[in-house]
């Protein structure tokens, strides 16, 4: 039976995360905006624009987090490309962002919950969109090749998995040194 729910919770936590912030900084597809998120150099940028987030993963490492190995497209806004990897108990999705900082988005949202934690030896943020607190709901937002990666996790019930945001934490220590810087 295919559960229709979990792919509206993620899309609902992206749209509510990047919804207000990209609008609030007038960042977007149309690069009209010179807004706290943009990136300063085309070389960072070229980074990030070369990164794919739908090969990301390696087979061995989706396999031990329990989620299928077979990527599909989530990419919910055009500025904001990604896939998703789904399984029994949770999906993962990873996306990246170039008109995005950690900083921009801090100032440019509105969450229930937005922490700096350290990934990696990079400053990064604790992540929780509006109305997600309790819900099996996490991101985790890493700095890229001037801009941002999203590691994203949602629970197929809010308590299937114990702790969302320690787990996707843990899935982005393990691979976040092999973003671009």
């Amino acid at each position: 039976m295919i559960n229709i729910s979990r792919p509206l919770v993620a899309a609902a936590s992206v749209f509510a995360v990047f919804g207000l912030s990209s609008c609030a900084l007038g960042s977007g597809v149309d690069g009209g905006g010179e807004g706290a998120g943009s990136p300063t150099s085309s070389g960072v940028d070229a980074a990030l624009e070369s990164f794919d987030p739908c090969t990301f993963f390696k087979p061995d490492e989706l396999t031990s987090y329990g989620v299928s190995t077979q990527a599909e497209e989530f990419t919910q806004v055009s500025f904001q490309p990604g896939c998703t990897w789904n399984g029994e108990k949770m999906d993962i999705a990873l996306q990246k962002n170039a008109d995005e900082t950690i900083q921009s988005l801090e100032k440019g949202g509105s969450y229930d919950s937005y922490e700096h934690i350290k990934i990696a030896g990079r400053d990064s943020a604790r992540m929780i969109a509006p109305g997600f607190t309790g819900q099996g709901a996490c991101i985790t937002v890493v700095p890229a090749g001037g801009g941002v990666v999203l590691y994203q996790l949602t629970a197929y019930m809010r308590d299937s998995v114990a702790d969302p945001c320690g787990e996707i934490e843990k899935i982005a220590e393990q691979t976040a040194s092999r973003l671009p810087e």
